[in-house]
C-alpha cells in the first residue's frame, strides 16, 4: 500500500472542492494508494507538472509515484479544460 502525500497546491484545490467532488477524489486517491498503476492511470509524456494522471469525471489527479518509498505525490487536481496539462 502506498501513502498519498499532497503538494500545497493540490491540498488547496482539494479543500475548495464541493463535498461531492471531494468525496469522489478522495475515493480515487484511496484506490490509487492500493494500486497506483491501476486501469485508468495514464503515463504522461513530456508533461511539465507530473508523470501520471488519473481521470475522475471532469477532474484530473496529476501525480508522481515513488516506488522505493511507497509514496504517491499528488501534485495537482485540475478540472479538465484546454489548460489542464500546460
Amino acid at each position: 500500500m502506498y501513502r498519498a502525500m499532497f503538494s500545497r497546491r493540490a491540498e488547496k484545490v482539494f479543500m475548495d472542492l464541493t463535498d461531492r467532488e471531494a468525496r469522489r477524489i478522495k475515493e480515487a486517491i484511496q484506490r490509487l494508494a492500493e494500486n497506483p498503476r491501476a486501469r485508468g492511470t495514464i503515463k504522461l509524456e513530456g508533461a511539465p507538472v507530473a508523470r501520471y494522471r488519473y481521470r475522475i469525471g471532469d477532474y484530473r489527479i496529476l501525480f508522481d509515484i515513488d516506488d522505493e518509498a511507497k509514496i504517491i505525490e499528488i501534485l495537482d487536481i485540475r478540472k479538465r479544460d484546454e489548460r489542464t496539462y500546460k
